[in-house]
């Protein structure tokens, strides 16, 4: 039960962080990046993969530094 409740927790700190940095990303590609199909499909097929693993990382690393402070 534990170990499924540690699961629970770091889904929902590494969804809060890819929706962190997927609002964050897409007002920079708003506000810079004119709309065109070209620019989307870059940043569906490059940014989001990217913006998935940075969030696996960073939430691994919050949970790992909330563990050692226990």
């Amino acid at each position: 039960m534990k170990t499924l409740l540690e699961k629970f927790i770091y889904f929902l700190i590494s969804l809060f962080v890819f929706l962190l940095l997927f609002k964050i990303v897409a007002w920079i590609a708003n506000t810079h990046i004119p709309l065109n199909t070209q620019a989307q499909l870059i940043s569906g097929i490059i940014i989001l993969p990217v913006i998935a693993v940075l969030s696996i990382i960073l939430s691994n690393l919050l949970v790992k530094s909330i563990k050692e402070s226990k």
